[in-house]
């Protein structure tokens, strides 16, 4: 279910033949994630047609891919990611995916970034959300950027250390009632990695595919508030750079604060109806 082989040859074509083998063969496992081990390449910038190769854009037209690295090395892929009968904002950027693929699997900052388009105003304020964004290089069109040229009159204050998108400290959360079953417990762990700063409602979304994945997400918002992705968006982002990417979900489980001043529940339903005819389970949150 990953990519053809012509597709993949068109995106690995400017890669030398010990690079291009290497990623032929991640990308073939099940297990591919949308993370690559670090690579000896002259510029990171020609691995964006691969990362484009998972945008999925049928209302745009317009493929666009970024790669984030990570402070441990590890090299992230992010697409963009539209969904046909949703509204436009419910569009996943490709410099958040590569972002938050790089939070769901743990890193603790990102250290630069790639993209193969220059990041619109939407995505600049999201990446206001991490701590060193001030050091991070943004790479786009063979030039280097910082964002403080790219946005010069943001909105809301720098995130302090220990307090971003990356780096942010645990929520200690339970299911309100009753014995969470392991898709529910999956749904609320992640949740408690949740990044809500500003609404303090942590979120957790968990889809099962019928080859047995399973994909976690959780939410991240930004101090500008429509930027923020839900948790179901990061679960959705974290399938759509697998090897499972074309799988059809068969479970969803949304994990969600009993007394959240906003519901991601709406939002969650609605998108997942466009992709599978799984029903979204709740389970409520409490704080521990």
């Amino acid at each position: 279910m990953t990519l053809t082989d012509s597709e993949l040859e068109h995106a690995l074509a400017e890669l030398d033949a010990a690079a291009m083998t290497h990623l032929h063969t991640a990308i073939r496992s099940p297990d591919f994630n949308g993370q690559i081990g670090a690579l000896t390449l002259k510029d990171l910038a020609s691995l964006l047609p691969l990362a484009k190769a998972f945008s999925v854009h049928p209302i745009s037209g317009i493929p666009v891919g970024a790669v984030a690295v990570g402070q441990s090395g590890q090299l992230y892929l992010g697409a963009n990611l539209e969904f046909i009968g949703m509204p436009l904002h419910a569009t996943l950027h490709a410099e958040q995916s590569a972002v938050l693929n790089a939070w769901m699997h743990d890193e603790k900052a990102v250290v630069s970034l790639y993209v193969s388009e220059m990041p619109c105003g939407h995505c600049r304020q999201f990446l206001r959300e991490l701590t060193n964004i001030k050091s991070v290089p943004i790479h786009a069109h063979g030039k280097s950027h910082k964002l403080e040229a790219l946005l010069p009159y943001a909105f809301g204050e720098t995130r302090p250390q220990g307090h971003g998108l990356l780096d942010s400290r645990p929520f200690s959360l339970d299911a309100a009632q009753g014995l969470p079953n392991i898709l529910e417990r999956r749904a609320i762990n992640a949740a408690q990695r949740s990044y809500t700063p500003y609404s303090q409602s942590p979120e957790g979304f968990t889809l099962e595919c019928l080859d047995g994945r399973v994909f976690s997400g959780r939410a991240a918002e930004c101090a500008a508030f429509n930027p923020s992705v839900p948790s179901v968006l990061v679960a959705l982002n974290q399938r759509n750079l697998s090897f499972s990417r074309k799988v059809t979900i068969t479970h969803a489980t949304q994990a969600k604060l009993a007394t959240s001043t906003n519901s991601p529940l709406a939002f969650a339903r609605a998108i997942i109806r466009t992709l599978s005819k799984a029903p979204v389970k709740v389970v409520q949150m409490e704080a521990k």
